[in-house]
């Protein structure tokens, strides 16, 4: 056990300053009370780190931070911000939630992916966009299903469908209209 030097000092300016050294360690602990703050330090040689609190804030400086409890409550009653100049990441073992009662906002300076090992839904109770330079929509085994009271598909150059089965079904009306040429050809044409 390492002998540690112990210094308690007493200033009606400065308040009360409690020093505790060990010099073979190289770390100084230091509890200063001025008055106005209570400010709790470690220094050592590779970091120091610092806990200062006020009657109307805490602020705790340091390289690493670990909380670790059975239940975390944290509360806010006015604006509340998270940062970090790294990775970021939020982990949960069952249910994750994330609700606003405003507008939420998502961004990505590089790529974003959602993906889920079963569903995914995406829902609005208004308008629903969904744009991009290159928009390719694929199901891997089922079939892709669009359903509307009316729908529009409009290329500024072309439309193609394709498949080994093309099928146009109308229950009241069908009309095909070209402004130009129209073409229907086939191995075999049926009409009637």
């Amino acid at each position: 056990m390492p002998k540690l030097i112990c210094i308690i000092e007493m200033d009606k300016e400065k308040g009360l300053i409690l020093t505790t050294e060990d010099k073979d360690g190289k770390i100084l602990q230091t509890v200063k009370m001025d008055g106005e703050a209570i400010t709790l330090e470690v220094k050592g040689d590779s970091a120091t780190s610092t806990i200062v609190q006020k009657q109307d804030s805490v602020t705790v400086t340091c390289k690493s931070f670990v909380l670790k409890a059975e239940t975390i409550e944290v509360t806010s009653t006015k604006a509340s911000s998270w940062k970090s100049d790294d990775t970021f990441s939020l982990e949960s073992a069952k249910a994750f939630t994330v609700t606003t009662k405003d507008e939420l906002t998502q961004k990505a300076a590089k790529d974003a992916t959602i993906s889920s090992d079963k569903a995914v839904t995406l829902k609005a109770a208004k308008k629903f966009s969904v744009e991009g330079d290159d928009i390719q929509v694929e199901a891997k085994s089922g079939a892709v299903a669009l359903k509307a009271p009316s729908i529009k598909a409009e290329g500024q150059k072309d439309v193609a469908l394709e498949g080994a089965q093309v099928k146009v079904t109308a229950k009241a009306k069908l009309a095909l209209k070209a402004d130009g040429v129209a073409e229907l050809k086939g191995g075999m044409v049926n009409v009637g």
